[in-house]
């Protein structure tokens, strides 16, 4: 049992720690939308904005244990991250629309729908494309901030 959960540890950790950012995410649009009146695609953004702070910290330091530790190369992580995200932020907003302007799904549904596609995507270009990639990229650098 061991074997099986070091060899698929940082799967059940963005797992994890995936969960707790989409819980973010949903319970801050609910907030956002219903409570305070936000548009639901305004809401939407602001709830996607916090909850990818909250998981690039998450991912960098316990899903993927990213060795790198200077600014520069903790930037060059942020940077690829947001990238990639950029394109997980237009299908969130998509499917958001989608759901609710087309399938006239509830909205908190919908938006638990969204998170549940684009959670899937997010592990594997996080794992493929930044967490993997940045270290290969990046000399390793000893004396910088």
């Amino acid at each position: 049992m061991k074997k099986l959960y070091r060899k698929y540890q940082n799967f059940f950790s963005y797992t994890f720690f995936g969960t707790l950012a989409s819980a973010i995410n949903v319970f801050l649009f609910h907030i956002l939308e219903k409570e305070l009146g936000f548009n639901y695609l305004i809401a939407n953004c602001f709830a996607y904005i916090v909850a990818i702070i909250f998981t690039f910290v998450t991912n960098k330091h316990w899903v993927f244990a990213s060795k790198n530790t200077t600014f520069k190369q903790t930037l060059q992580e942020f940077v690829s991250f947001c990238n990639v995200r950029l394109f997980s932020f237009i299908l969130d907003l998509g499917l958001m629309f989608t759901g609710v302007q087309l399938l006239a799904l509830y909205k908190d549904l919908a938006k638990i729908l969204d998170q549940l596609i684009c959670g899937i995507l997010n592990y594997f270009f996080s794992k493929w494309f930044i967490f993997k990639t940045t270290a290969k990229i990046l000399p390793k650098e000893t004396n910088e901030e």
